[in-house]
């Protein structure tokens, strides 16, 4: 059986939150924290961590930390330990989305 979610963040809105260091630290694992360089990458992995509790059915599970959205050499992103998650992560403009598909 598949499972999909999906979500859509407004960056601006990230762009926010990211000044804040506690926000950083209950959302993003170091890893993640290394990636990012620009509001849209902040998005994105936070778009890509709600559309995996949307897939599982779980709802958000807190630390979010709990789940790490690495990229490999060529840029895909996939979640850490997750084998069995396809994960695709887009932005334009003012917002980022994301896209989890579970088997």
């Amino acid at each position: 059986m598949y499972k999909i979610g999906v979500d859509i963040v407004q960056i601006s809105r990230i762009e926010k939150s990211i000044e804040s260091n506690s926000f950083l630290n209950r959302v993003f694992t170091e890893k993640e924290k290394e990636y990012c360089k620009s509001a849209q990458s902040w998005a994105g992995i936070f778009a890509c961590k709600e559309a995996y509790f949307k897939a599982l059915g779980t709802g958000i599970q807190l630390p979010l930390t709990q789940v790490e959205v690495l990229h490999d050499e060529k840029g895909k992103p996939y979640i850490n330990g997750a084998s069995n998650c396809d994960v695709s992560i887009s932005h334009d403009g003012d917002y980022a989305v994301s896209t989890v598909i579970i088997w």
